[in-house]
């Protein structure tokens, strides 16, 4: 009896620590799931970051935006209309950039409406609110230029390869449901493409692909989120 008793007390101890190396191995698992590469629909392997609790949500070390945020929970999915609200500026301008400011305030909207439409996150993207179908489930998308500089062309002919002179746009953005914000990031740019740092193109165009290449990252992950993109290991 004693030798039975202890028998069935050792196989009762085993299959505990097997029980609880399966949860943990689990907990391990569910741990290393959150995926930071995908396989965009073009082919492209993009990484949005490793993501670490922070403020009912989850921050994420993007390497091509300088902050990126996302409430639990949220997918950007189960939404009828995106609303882009009209572009904001509160940095501080010199007097000879307000044109060169319009422009990229004008790229803005327009990138982001043509790299976030192919992605099908949203049925409806719009810019004017009057729009808005009645009973339609929306997002606010909200943008800021928050810093903001054209360059100088001379700098640029001199050194631009080293990054002299290039024009610079930093952004910072919020969607919002209601009163309710889901996400928020920040980005900046400053003459990231080749023919920036030839010295071959012009401040207009320097800043355009500045933009777009901002926008591009910007969908990207909020494809990948949504669940546009396929995960990779």
């Amino acid at each position: 009896m004693k030798t039975t008793s202890w028998l069935v007390g050792s196989l009762a101890l085993l299959a505990a620590l097997l029980v609880a190396g399966c949860a943990s191995s689990g907990s391990r698992q569910t741990g290393e799931s959150q995926a930071n590469r995908f396989r965009a629909t073009d082919g492209r392997t993009i990484e949005i970051g490793k993501a670490t609790p922070l403020n009912g949500g989850r921050s994420f070390r993007n390497p091509h935006l300088e902050k990126c945020w996302v409430a639990d929970g949220f997918t950007f999915n189960g939404y009828d209309t995106l609303l882009i609200a009209p572009i904001v500026c509160t940095a501080k301008l010199k007097d000879d950039e307000h044109d060169r400011l319009q422009f990229a305030g004008q790229q803005l909207p327009i990138k982001l409406i043509n790299f976030l439409q192919p992605k099908g996150i949203f049925p409806n993207i719009l810019l004017d609110e009057s729009q808005i179908p009645q009973g339609a489930r929306v997002l606010k998308f909200e943008n800021t230029i928050i810093d903001y500089s054209k360059g100088s062309g001379a700098a640029r002919a001199f050194a631009g390869l080293y990054g002299a002179g290039q024009p610079m746009i930093r952004v910072e953005g919020k969607v919002l449901e209601g009163d309710k914000q889901l996400f928020s990031y920040e980005a900046r740019r400053s003459g990231t493409s080749f023919v920036a740092r030839m010295g071959s193109a012009g401040g207009a165009q320097i800043q355009a692909e500045d933009v777009e290449s901002m926008m591009l990252d910007l969908t990207d992950f909020m494809a990948a989120i949504a669940g546009k993109y396929s995960a990779k290991n």
